[in-house]
């Protein structure tokens, strides 16, 4: 579970190419193995068989990109990607790297910045309940008495 050189400086990506295939790579390769002849038992091949069944490339429908997984379809980190400054407090800072291990311990991966930045706002626009709880720590809602 290494880190990526330089995953971590000055808040910016690298761009991935650490010989994981695309996903258009995936889909050929798939594709590849679709085509593959299938081998069949002596068990099943008998004069009375029916006819075998065929499948027309029409009977396959592929999938979309918009139905594989973000980190799959992109060519790099940033792709597809608007830059969104903002400023956040050195003590929120100092917690991401403890963030970012602990996702990369779960999943198993190196995980980006800018991936897991942005699953934090996804998490935060999903459960907004959670967002006004720590504003109300932060002293929003107080009631002026």
């Amino acid at each position: 579970m290494g880190l990526k050189s330089g995953s971590r400086d000055a808040g910016l990506d690298e761009s991935e190419d650490d010989g994981e295939q695309t996903a258009e790579q995936e889909m050929e390769e798939s594709q590849r193995d679709d085509e593959a002849p299938m081998e069949s038992s002596p068990a099943e091949t008998t004069d009375a068989s029916p006819e075998p069944v065929t499948t027309s490339e029409t009977d396959f429908q592929r999938p979309t990109m918009e139905s594989i997984p973000y980190k799959l379809r992109r060519d790099k980190v940033n792709e597809g990607r608007k830059q969104v400054p903002y400023f956040i407090r050195e003590e929120i800072t100092e917690a991401e790297d403890d963030l970012q291990d602990t996702l990369e311990e779960i999943l198993g991966e190196d995980v980006y910045k800018s991936d897991y930045r942005e699953a934090a706002m996804v998490v935060a626009q999903r459960n907004p309940e959670l967002v006004a709880e720590i504003l109300r720590e932060w002293g929003y809602d107080l009631d002026a008495a």
